[in-house]
Formats: structure tokens, C-alpha cells, sequence
């Protein structure tokens, strides 16, 4: 897989986990889910680890770039 479609799959799954986790913010301010269940916290760790591989890939990219002639 290129790295372009890997990067805009990422972007693609953070979007949507981002989606996920202002759902639980909104159902948990709201009281509907009085007990948080840990979704939260695990939606915000796996946005992280997803936009942390996605800057490491812009990185290299953006070496890459600069190297060629």
C-alpha cells in the first residue's frame, strides 16, 4: 500500500474515532451514561497512537521530499 493511502486510511479511522468520542463526551455530560466504562480514555489513547503514526509518516514523507533533487 502507498503511503498516501495509508495515510488517508489513517486519517480516515481517526475521523471516525473522533466521531466515537465526542458521542460518549456528549452521552456522558448529558447523563446517559452515568458509569464511564474506560471508552473515553481508550478512544483518546488510540486518536493519539493514530495521529502520532500519522505524523511519523508526514516526517518521512516531508525528508523524502526535501532529498530529491
Amino acid at each position: 500500500m502507498s503511503m498516501l493511502r495509508q495515510y488517508e486510511r489513517l486519517s480516515a479511522i481517526r475521523e471516525v474515532l473522533q466521531g466515537r468520542l465526542e458521542l460518549h463526551e456528549a452521552r456522558f455530560c448529558f447523563g446517559v451514561d452515568d458509569i464511564e466504562d474506560g471508552t473515553i480514555h481508550e478512544l483518546r489513547d488510540r486518536i493519539a497512537e493514530l495521529s502520532e503514526e500519522m505524523s511519523t509518516m508526514r516526517s518521512r514523507c516531508d525528508r523524502y521530499e526535501i532529498g530529491r533533487p
